[in-house]
Formats: structure tokens, C-alpha cells, sequence
């Protein structure tokens, strides 16, 4: 079984890495997909569209930076 989790789906904000306001809460399951040395996290989402996937914790694209704790704060923007 695969876990999901629990993603906040803000509006765009117009400032980086500050989510805007909250449409509503989901549970998602994420992937990621491995680019170079970095590794981004998407979710699906309306229509079934890939979204990139934010923490307020952190910058989830750097493997070796992020823990479990970012997990607790993911966003997304639509």
C-alpha cells in the first residue's frame, strides 16, 4: 500500500516560497522523479495534472537537505 499524504492547496501568493491563500486540503500520494543531483516531489491534481510539490519547511528538490519533518508542512500551488 502506498502511503498518502496530506497537501495544502494554496493560490499563488506573487512571493516565492510564501504559499497564498488555502483552497482546501488533500491527501495525495507523491512522486518524485530524480533530475541531476536534485529530486522534485509532484502530486496529482485537479484533471489529474502533475503539480510540484512545496514544503514551508524547506526546499523538498535537494535530497540530502530535506527530513521527515517537511512532510508535515507540503503545499502545493494552483
Amino acid at each position: 500500500m502506498t502511503a498518502k499524504y496530506k497537501i495544502t492547496v494554496c493560490r499563488k501568493s506573487g512571493k516565492y516560497g510564501i504559499p497564498g491563500e488555502t483552497v482546501e486540503i488533500i491527501e495525495r500520494t507523491l512522486h518524485s522523479e530524480s533530475i541531476g543531483n536534485f529530486n522534485p516531489i509532484f502530486c496529482r491534481y485537479n484533471n489529474n495534472s502533475r503539480c510540484l510539490v512545496h514544503s514551508t519547511d524547506g526546499d523538498l528538490s535537494d535530497p540530502f537537505r530535506r527530513d521527515e519533518k517537511y512532510l508535515e508542512s507540503l503545499y502545493i500551488e494552483v
